[in-house]
């Protein structure tokens, strides 16, 4: 008897090790490129800012193209990249990154900052896609959450860092923030390239495997719902990475680290939202939470009109980065739990998130610079006002069909 135990125990133990291990790839090769990544925009920002004048909507326009360059490489290189596998599709990425930033030090201009925004935006899509249906493959459940936030939490440390990085960086030297992403890049790249050393990869096309996703899909229809959250929050992050800094700096006379600081406590209070999240289950399929949500981000947007201080801006967007977490979370969740099509579905929640963060940076650009903060802040609370009615009327109507294995 325990021999046979022991050989029955064995392909358990091979089969569930990717699931076990492909979290040391994961969660380090999101840091470092949501490090590189956050670091490269915000120092960008300062530079055609400070360097070569640019205005308020150009600064807007800017932070939008990457946003809207990934979002057609999402588009258009879906099915490209489930043909490869997630380290090659990941190191494609990386390297090209570094490339492209590489090529920018050597020749910088506003409008080479806008051409490279473009390129290593598109092949973002590389990337996050991806990674996130490596990282849902064959996990449901708590298992599915744990790991979604655990992941949300790698890349959300990640933009702490940055923040506050590019505003140092940018004091010394305007170019800084642009050489050290450069070599985050390189060295992302180079840890996913030698990881497969140690950790198997999944093969790009679903095949006879161990994999325990559903092959029927038995997703719920609450992902349409959390996707609007999510679309809506982004809007936000939008005017947050692209707009305030702006702001900051012409009204209120903050100093490149001192704008970091700002933005890096919303970053911190989100990150702290994945790791409660990553260990609390009672808010899946709660319907009432989706639209509550946007209710809440809406009373925060509220209270951002009546601040003047930094500090005040501080506090309030940490309220914003705690709902962010959970709105992400919601999202990637509901878009993964149950299908079958995980890539597919993660590639959806990117292009959302990514679509909502173009939005915020180019009509936030435009309406600050026409207007003024306060005015940028009542757009947005008209469309999570609207968002959040319209997420009621979603959540209301499915009642009368399953919403859900609930093994799941």
């Amino acid at each position: 008897m325990p021999r046979s135990r022991s050989k029955a125990s064995l392909p358990m133990r091979t089969a569930t090790l990717p699931k076990a291990t492909k979290m040391a790839v994961i969660a380090p090769a999101a840091f470092l490129n949501s490090l590189a990544i956050g670091t490269t925009s915000l120092g960008m920002l300062f530079i055609v800012k400070d360097l070569y004048g640019a205005s308020p909507a150009l600064v807007g326009w800017l932070g939008a193209t990457f946003s809207a360059a990934y979002l057609t490489g999402c588009l258009t290189l879906g099915k490209v990249a489930r043909r490869l596998r997630p380290r090659s599709a990941m190191v494609l990425t990386l390297s090209g990154s570094a490339l492209v930033m590489a090529l920018f030090l050597a020749w910088p201009g506003t409008a080479q900052a806008f051409i490279a925004n473009v390129v290593y935006g598109f092949v973002m899509a590389f990337f996050w896609p991806p990674l996130m249906g490596w990282l849902s493959k064959g996990l449901e459940g708590a298992e599915l959450n744990k790991a979604t936030s655990l992941f949300s939490f790698s890349w959300s440390i990640g933009i702490i860092l940055s923040s506050y990085l590019a505003g140092i960086l940018s004091e010394a030297g305007k170019f800084l923030p642009i050489i050290v992403s450069t070599s985050l890049f390189g060295l992302d790249a180079a840890f996913v390239l030698v990881s497969g050393l140690y950790v198997s990869d999944d093969p790009p096309v679903r095949a006879h495997s161990v994999d325990t996703a559903p092959s029927v899909d038995r997703s719920t229809p609450l992902r349409y719902p959390a996707w609007l959250g999510a679309f809506l929050i982004y809007i936000v992050m939008g005017v947050i990475f692209n707009v305030f800094p702006v702001f900051a700096r012409d009204e209120l006379a903050l100093g490149e680290s001192a704008v970091g600081l700002v933005l890096m406590m919303r970053a911190l209070a989100s990150t702290a939202g994945f790791l409660v999240l990553s260990r609390v289950t009672l808010w899946q399929f709660k319907r009432a939470a989706l639209p509550a949500l946007s209710v809440l981000t809406v009373l925060v947007l509220i209270a951002l009109t009546l601040t003047h201080t930094a500090l005040g801006y501080a506090l309030w967007f940490a309220a914003i980065g705690l709902l962010q977490s959970i709105m992400y979370n919601n999202s990637l969740f509901y878009a993964t739990s149950g299908a079958p099509d995980r890539d597919h579905r993660a590639s959806i929640h990117e292009t959302l998130l990514t679509f909502g963060q173009v939005v915020g940076s180019i009509a936030g650009g435009i309406v600050y610079q026409g207007f003024s903060m306060t005015a940028v802040f009542f757009a947005l609370i008209v469309a999570l006002f609207t968002g959040a009615l319209a997420q009621t009327w979603m959540v209301v109507t499915p009642r009368r069909r399953p919403l859900v294995n609930r093994r799941s």
